[in-house]
């Protein structure tokens, strides 16, 4: 069974068609035994990648009776990106049968609907959740914003690959931006959808 995500009202039927295309080679190139396709409202950039969220850490300079800052975290060990609970549209489960893959509701959603300090999520590793997994981002309102990403996090016993892509709209949906993957790859498999 080929997965085949559907357009809803927000988005462009060419975006959703270069996601499918990504998910597929994905699955080809990968066999994850699980996998998780994710809509986020809105367009999202590279900064994403690998993000885990807001940490405190000590600080040098004496700024109040804690000391500590509020940063960034890109942890070593790749954890989910944080997106707040209302950005995240839909999530969608599959297992691998044989050589296909069939929807089927997980016990776990990479994304709670509880809202949570950014911290909590510097301890969900990724690897912890699966240990032979894909998990794909896209964004959602594509109609209207005429750009679109999708980030993907592979996962096996011993490493994840991240990856990003940002494409506008044009006459049809062009790779625009890549990071953690080569431009070459994205769009060999893009030329395949054409075949």
């Amino acid at each position: 069974m080929a997965i085949q995500m559907s357009a809803g009202e927000t988005d462009d039927p060419g975006f959703i068609e270069t996601v499918n295309s990504m998910v597929s080679e994905l699955i080809a190139d990968h066999a994850p035994e699980q996998l998780w396709i994710i809509q986020i409202d809105n367009w999202f950039d590279h900064k994403w990648l690998g993000f885990s969220g807001y940490g405190l850490i000590a600080s040098n300079i004496p700024l109040d009776r804690y000391d500590t800052v509020k940063a960034e975290s890109y942890q070593e060990k790749v954890t989910f990106p944080p997106f707040s609970p209302n950005r995240v549209l839909r999530q969608f489960s599959f297992v691998r049968v044989g050589n296909t893959y069939k929807e089927s509701a997980l016990p776990a959603l990479p994304h709670t609907n509880e809202r949570k300090h950014s911290e909590t999520n510097l301890r969900r590793r990724i690897q912890d959740f699966t240990r032979s997994g894909c998990f794909v981002w896209y964004s959602a309102n594509t109609v209207a914003n005429g750009r679109g990403s999708v980030m993907a996090y592979v996962v096996t016993a011993d490493h994840v690959e991240c990856w990003f892509a940002a494409f506008n709209r044009e006459e049809e949906w062009k790779l625009k931006t890549t990071k953690g993957v080569t431009r070459d790859t994205l769009e060999h498999w893009l030329e395949k959808r054409t075949r």
